[in-house]
């Protein structure tokens, strides 16, 4: 049985196989040497040295003599195909894996699934002699907002809609709408997949309307996919459709508000650390203070608002205001009926 030396040493040099570039002048060894110790394998230049000379004995390893210091790289074409992932990958990997799962399309997170494992038991094997192996356990994510249960997404379902995407195909399905509780047939023209929060949500155009609309996943069912070629929407960009708002279920998804509101000192403090926009402006008064931003006039921001309640005054604009108080006037008499 290897030492826990010898262990360390073969953990090391197959993290350095990994590290050496497959194009270019190459790699210096103190630059790898830098990249080890970043991955947890704290050494010397001079280890890595020796270690490049023991491996180019055995692994086509090309020396960059002509200029000083010596790059060091795979020779041309590269003979050595790791299979392995290295303590950078496995991080990678194992911290990304739960969120990347409803957005890669099935098959590529089947043949992905080994990386996955292999990713786990290398973080594991290295528990002992690698500081960096150790990283998943020292970080967690929690969402700023009540936590909810992840809603249960159709596995058939969800690769089906995966690869409408990718065929670029109209798609038909059963879909569930909870605000008029009634099931439609809908045909769909899909043009792109959003994460938000546990709900993951299809952002297609149905037929035969001409907008793009989002339909949560683990509402769908019956989902299957036509010949008919999907329908493009003119102009239609995924990252501006989500930076533009439209996520936060306005019913203007490009319509912004100059939000205009009192809010008290600790409210205040708070969104000093944490704007509402870039451009927030904040004006400092008697036991509180006044803020002054550009937002998407959506449900989302009346749910902020709500939820600050007995902290904050909205004062414009004025049809913000009028929704504010007609909820709370709502809800005041909610608890009056009991």
């Amino acid at each position: 049985m290897p030492s826990n030396s010898g262990r360390n040493t073969l953990s090391r040099q197959w993290e350095l196989l990994q590290l050496l570039p497959t194009s270019g002048s190459g790699a210096t060894a103190r630059v790898l040497q830098e990249r080890l110790t970043e991955a947890g394998f704290p050494t010397t230049k001079r280890t890595v040295e020796r270690d490049l000379e023991d491996l180019a004995t055995v692994f086509a390893i090309r020396k960059n003599d002509k200029s000083v210091p010596y790059g060091f790289s795979w020779a041309p074409p590269s003979s050595f195909q790791a299979s392995a992932v290295s303590v950078l990958d496995a991080l990678t990997l194992t911290l990304a894996q739960e969120m990347l799962k409803p957005l890669i399309p099935a098959f590529m997170l089947g043949a992905l699934k080994p990386r996955f494992e292999q990713a786990s038991s290398k973080l594991s094997a290295l528990t002992g002699q690698s500081p960096a192996s150790r990283w998943p356990q020292k970080v967690a994510s929690v969402p700023a907002y009540l936590p909810l249960v992840k809603p249960k997404i159709d596995a058939a379902c969800l690769a089906t809609v995966q690869e409408a995407l990718i065929e670029n195909r109209q798609l038909t399905c059963s879909y569930y709408s909870a605000h008029r509780d009634q099931l439609n047939q809908l045909i769909l023209n899909p043009l792109g997949l959003v994460q938000r929060g546990e709900i993951t949500y299809l952002i297609a155009v149905a037929e035969p309307y001409e907008d793009a609309r989002q339909f949560a996943l683990h509402r769908m069912s019956d989902v299957a996919i036509t010949e008919i070629s999907a329908k493009a929407l003119c102009g239609f960009d995924l990252k501006a459709y989500a930076a533009s708002g439209a996520m936060q279920f306005g019913d203007n998804a490009a319509e912004f508000i100059t939000l205009e509101a009192w809010v008290n000192d600790g409210l205040l403090r708070l969104l000093r650390e944490t704007p509402l926009s870039e451009t927030m402006e904040t004006m400092s008064c008697e036991e509180g203070g006044w803020i002054r931003a550009k937002v998407a006039d959506s449900w989302e921001l009346e749910w902020w608002v709500l939820s600050h309640t007995g902290s904050i005054a909205v004062t414009a604009p004025e049809a913000l205001k009028q929704r504010v108080l007609k909820r709370l006037r709502r809800g005041i008499e909610l608890y009056d009926d009991e």
